[in-house]
């Protein structure tokens, strides 16, 4: 076999093997070791850190102080400062696991303990603010919605519970509001304040036999919430941390609908792999009573790793048809980025993006002192789509209370019509290199792997084309010996010398067949 050959076939055979290797063993080999790394298996590593995720997360919370309370209670437009952060460490834990082995499946409750903390940028919790007393505001509005006939015994009852107040505003330290609890004192004698006392201390803690206690997160804090049951992704991993039941329950039963009960996505700590773009990071939270979907922005990079930006808004249930479910009637749908949660807390409040971002104008315009910026109020995601990490997470929510006249308690007869913001918070985390490194590991190996393929093929190519080139060139060409130049070349002398002696026999006479031993006859 000729050298050229022998080369193209080598030169073939790698090109086929490195197209093999590169483009189909290696990245099955990689889908099937990250199957097996995130699957949420005893034993497994991502389990563990599923179960108490290894570090807090950071926890703000911006405050809007009211600077013209009194304005306020006589018609003007409400005036609000943020105040913060405030903040806290915040760490998760699963408690309770039970693994369904043979429905793949797993069960737990989640719990979240907040401890303050004091980064660079921090505000002391001791910070006096002044905000709408969400048991005075909260009560009137609850009322209003459900039960207006009781109205003038509400008048009656806030007097009594808090003596008369000038006005609905609560003036504080920002830790009692949040966490530590304000004391609501219902040792009163009235039928009024005795009536609305017996339905508050259904639904607060008691401080002592005669007073509550109430906050605005204290009762999350290092409670277990309601059971999950999860595909814990072993059988399959794109169903991977997929809810199928909450409270033990498939589906939730706050809406009117079955689209907008139905519960999708993870609990929001874990996602599959090899997520595509177009099905987005889709979590549920027992907070809004729904599921919301992440969508894919652009693609970016963190701290080396080709990651994929993912953000998520609350919508336009006034707008889009899919969402007229999540409005308290049909007719009273909130506009453009607000979400009313009375039928999911019981509490009418509304949830929005900090200060009012991607909301209808008229709820910036109903309130001073917000400036919306995407860059710092934006729910924002960094996820790498292959391991199914998030690799940096900002997510962010506002909770406000609307604010309306009521002739009917004297409060409120001469209150704005607005909508109130009373606190924002950022859920946050950003890996460090500890937990970036075997992403960065794996991403180099994959970088490796990949140029050398390309290498090896563009090389076999190369080399094939030579050998070609080589073969064909040798096989159209043919060998000529070049002849001396003279007068009368040997070998024409020898031919005649041969032809004059054939006319005679060896004794020197003429050869009988040869007429007159003529040669130049023949």
């Amino acid at each position: 076999m000729q050298l050229p050959v022998k080369v193209g076939i080598a030169a073939g055979s790698a090109f086929v093997f490195f197209l093999t290797v590169g483009f189909v063993v290696f990245p099955k080999m990689i889908t099937s070791q990250v199957k097996k790394m995130t699957a949420l298996k005893p034993g497994n590593e991502i389990r563990d850190m599923f179960i108490k995720i290894p570090f807090y997360l950071d926890f703000r919370i911006f405050m809007f102080n009211i600077s013209n309370p009194d304005g306020i209670q006589n018609g003007e437009k409400p005036i609000v400062q943020q105040v913060g952060p405030f903040c806290y460490e915040e760490w998760k834990v699963k408690v309770g696991v039970e693994d369904i082995e043979e429905e793949d499946m797993l069960m737990y409750n989640q719990t979240d303990t907040f401890l303050p903390a004091n980064w660079p940028g921090c505000v002391d919790p001791d910070t006096m603010v002044t905000i709408p007393h969400p048991m005075i505001l909260g009560l009137v509005n609850a009322v209003t919605i459900q039960k207006p006939g009781a109205l003038s015994l509400l008048n009656k009852a806030i007097k009594s519970i808090y003596e008369n107040p000038s006005n609905i505003f609560l003036t504080a330290k920002a830790k009692d509001i949040l966490f530590d609890g304000i004391v609501i004192k219902c040792g009163i004698k009235d039928f009024a304040g005795k009536a609305i006392c017996s339905q508050l201390k259904s639904a607060l803690p008691n401080l002592n036999e005669n007073d509550l206690i109430f906050s605005l997160l204290g009762a999350k804090n290092g409670t277990a919430g309601k059971r999950f049951q999860v595909y814990r992704g072993v059988k399959n991993a794109h169903q991977l941390g997929e809810i199928v039941k909450y409270d033990n329950q498939s589906v939730i039963e706050n809406w009117p609908t079955k689209q907008c009960n139905e519960i999708h996505g993870t609990d929001g700590t874990i996602f599959p792999p090899f997520l595509t773009n177009e099905e987005g990071l889709v979590s549920f939270s027992p907070d809004l009573c729904r599921s919301l979907k992440a969508f894919f922005v652009k693609p970016e990079n963190y701290d080396g790793i080709p990651a994929k930006m993912f953000t998520a808004n609350l919508g336009d249930s006034s707008t889009n048809a899919n969402e007229k479910c999540y409005c308290t009637t049909p007719e009273t749908c909130l506009k453009k980025g607000l979400m009313d949660l009375f039928k999911c807390t019981g509490v009418p409040i509304y949830a929005s993006l900090p200060h009012f971002l991607d909301a209808d104008k008229s709820y910036l315009d109903g309130v001073q002192g917000l400036s919306p910026d995407a860059e710092i109020h934006q729910i924002k995601i960094l996820f790498e789509t292959t391991t199914g990490s998030p690799l940096y997470a900002k997510k962010r929510l506002q909770f406000n209370m609307p604010l309306n006249a009521n002739d009917k308690v004297d409060l409120f007869k001469t209150m704005p019509s607005s909508v109130l913001p009373l606190f924002w918070i950022e859920e946050g985390v950003e890996l460090n290199n500890t937990f970036t490194k075997p992403l960065k590991d794996l991403f180099k190996i994959k970088k490796i792997v990949k140029i050398g393929t390309w290498l090896v093929m563009v090389v076999s190519v190369v080399l094939m084309a030579g050998a070609a080139y080589v073969y064909f060139s040798k096989s159209g060409s043919a060998n000529v010996t070049p002849v001396e130049k003279s007068d009368t070349p040997d070998n024409v002398k020898n031919m005649i010398h041969m032809n004059m002696n054939y006319g005679m026999n060896d004794e020197g006479h003429v050869n009988p067949n040869m007429t007159n031993g003529d040669p130049d006859k023949y």
